[in-house]
């Protein structure tokens, strides 16, 4: 069974994970790390800062995660910078913006949904 988790204090210092940042863990049911995202909550803006993934459709899973963790401390938008993810991250249905990409989470989670 592979589990999608909440990074501890150890995983985040083993990854140098920069002070203020939280990480989601995508692990195997033997324990083992599959992929990681990177992410910081702010006030109304859930930051996704990176995806470390090699499965695409797992890497959409941490992102989803990310985004659930923001909405449900009280983010109504997600934003990322990465224009490496830029594919999957439209597909989503995030908005180009000057700076990223943004999504508003009420919609993401209670909108209809246009899954491509």
């Amino acid at each position: 069974m592979i589990t999608i988790q909440r990074a501890d204090e150890a995983f985040l210092q083993t990854i140098a994970a920069p002070a203020g940042v939280e990480a989601m863990v995508l692990r195997d049911s033997d324990g083992s790390v599959l992929g990681h995202a990177l992410f910081s909550v702010t006030g109304e803006r859930v930051t996704l800062h990176s995806v470390d993934c090699a499965i695409p459709l797992m890497a959409e899973g941490l992102i989803r995660s990310v985004l659930n963790v923001g909405d449900c401390r009280g983010a109504v938008e997600g934003f990322c910078a990465d224009k490496n993810l830029e594919t999957m991250l439209l597909r989503l249905e995030f908005q180009a913006a000057e700076d990223g990409y943004v999504v508003d989470l009420a919609h993401f989670f209670r909108g209809e949904c246009h899954c491509k």
